[in-house]
């Protein structure tokens, strides 16, 4: 499921729980390591890697911190933050496996070989 990350985050912290700033996502993670932090690409790297290491979810933001902070409607850098509840923003859809549909051509393929293989004839003849 593809989203976009900006409007999540921002319906997030309108609709859900969240902790602002990169000190207090590394205490959330210690105390609580099933929490969700979004982590910008500047991120200081101590900091960075302390999350990294616990057994937080984490989503990569591709901007730096002032896109962090702008894309969440504050006017400041946002190095991390930590979601405690998402409310109705649909935010945990990211980590879903995204599905993959089956082509057409190769289930023609496959029932094509099972037809063949049923009335005996060689494969590749039709």
């Amino acid at each position: 499921m593809d989203i976009d990350l900006n409007k999540a985050l921002r319906k997030t912290i309108r609709s859900g729980k969240v902790l602002i700033g990169s000190n207090v996502s590394r205490d959330a993670v210690k105390n609580d390591g099933d929490t969700t932090v979004v982590l910008a690409a500047n991120c200081p790297a101590p900091i960075k890697a302390e999350i990294l290491d616990s057994n937080a979810s984490i989503i990569e933001y591709p901007g730096m911190g002032i896109d962090l902070g702008i894309a969440c409607g504050k006017p400041f850098n946002i190095a991390a933050l930590t979601i405690l509840d998402p409310g109705d923003s649909g935010i945990m859809a990211i980590f879903e496996p995204e599905e993959t549909p089956e082509t057409s051509e190769t289930s023609d393929t496959l029932d094509t070989l099972e037809l063949s293989e049923a009335v005996g004839a060689p494969a590749g003849i039709e």
